[in-house]
């Protein structure tokens, strides 16, 4: 995985994901940060093009993906931490309430 750019991630942000060859795998939004158990976690979604995004688009189901946060790198979760941390995702998605926006 690549290093968070050196800086504080931020939501919105949109990061270029390498694979452990230095492939570029894409580029993903952060779309949550949050901590469990003393542990900084981000979850990324793959980026979309706004220009190409359509109505049709938002209603597909997305793949969110979770790493925690070590010394700036993001780091794939350990086994035995997956469930939980996507358990804190769910609680933190549960929150957010999608609007519509009706002409």
């Amino acid at each position: 995985m690549s290093e968070a750019d050196n800086k504080e991630l931020e939501l919105g942000d949109v990061i270029t994901l390498d694979d452990e060859n230095g492939e570029v795998i894409g580029d993903f939004e952060v779309i949550a940060l949050f901590e469990s158990n003393n542990k900084q976690y981000v979850a990324l979604t793959a980026a979309q093009d706004e220009e190409s995004e359509t109505e049709e688009d938002t209603e597909e189901e997305i793949d969110i993906f979770v790493f925690s946060l070590q010394d700036g790198e993001l780091v794939p979760l350990e086994e035995s931490e997956e469930a939980e941390a996507y358990a804190k995702l769910d609680e933190l998605l549960e929150d957010i309430e999608l609007v519509s926006h009706e002409k």
